[in-house]
């Protein structure tokens, strides 16, 4: 079973994608903020992370930073309303490997996802 990191602090937002990738049936484990992302990925892997980018203690471009400086190989997703940082950067630029814009389509979120975790 594919696993998920979904980091997301709005509950209905996070029961929302977990009702989603639950029917695809993925392992998710589900967190509000980044700092709690960061101890949970001090013990286990994911194959993939969704981030939302405004979150508390520790936002999702802190977190890319902190992923990418310790070589990060998963596949990190944003789900975010902004197109671009708050320094005018895309996330492409800051070392997301996508992000989806909310609100989003159902149907081209798990289009993404699918494109990241059924290859193998």
């Amino acid at each position: 079973m594919k696993k998920i990191l979904l980091i997301e602090d709005n509950i209905m937002n996070s029961e929302l994608v977990k009702d989603i990738l639950e029917m695809e049936n993925y392992g998710i484990t589900s967190v509000t903020n980044g700092k709690d992302a960061l101890d949970i990925l001090e013990t286990e892997s994911f194959d993939l992370i969704l981030t939302d980018i405004n979150l508390p203690k520790l936002d999702g471009l802190e977190l890319i930073k902190i992923l990418c400086e310790s070589g990060n190989i998963v596949p990190v997703i944003a789900m975010t309303s902004d197109l671009t940082t708050k320094d005018g950067l895309t996330f492409e630029e800051v070392g997301f490997d996508n992000f989806i814009q909310k609100p989003f389509k159902i149907g081209e979120f798990r289009k993404l996802i699918k494109s990241y975790l059924d290859e193998s």
